[in-house]
């Protein structure tokens, strides 16, 4: 069932630590890759920048984008981060939700660190249903083995 970022946060604090981590840049911008589904079952992925606003995580997307139309449809997502130093990888997964509230738009609008979204573009509230967490222990070395967090 899927749940706010500030439930799974709450919940797996190690992972959502790790999630904020790696996906916002050292500027204070996150980005990230969203893929997503069409009606007509033709995956999709789009480099994003996700929004972290009132401990949520939202994206904005262009009002006639695919990627839009397949949140809209399907609603179903996976949204991975660029990968870390030594190939640390992070992913979540879940069911995105278009917001209307004005408030809450109003809040995300202002907590986007750069002026390329339209104030009419749409927004979604990325809920999580799972997450996965991959790092190396002793990498580069012979002995190097993946460790994989998952939440739930």
């Amino acid at each position: 069932m899927p749940t706010s970022f500030a439930a799974f946060e709450a919940a797996a604090p190690e992972l959502g630590a790790a999630a904020r981590r790696l996906f916002i840049g050292a500027d204070g911008v996150a980005i990230g890759f969203l893929a997503t589904v069409s009606e007509r079952g033709r995956p999709h992925l789009a480099p994003v920048c996700p929004v972290f606003c009132r401990d949520e995580l939202f994206v904005v997307a262009a009002a006639h984008s695919p990627r839009t139309a397949a949140l809209r449809a399907q609603g179903a997502f996976v949204l991975h981060a660029f990968l870390g130093q030594s190939d640390e990888e992070f992913q979540l997964a879940g069911q995105a939700v278009e917001i209307v509230a004005a408030d809450e738009r109003a809040a995300v609008h202002a907590a986007v660190p750069f002026a390329s979204f339209q104030r009419t573009d749409p927004i979604f509230r990325l809920d999580v249903e799972r997450a996965l967490w991959v790092y190396w222990e002793r990498a580069g070395q012979p002995d190097t083995k993946a460790v994989r967090r998952r939440w739930p």
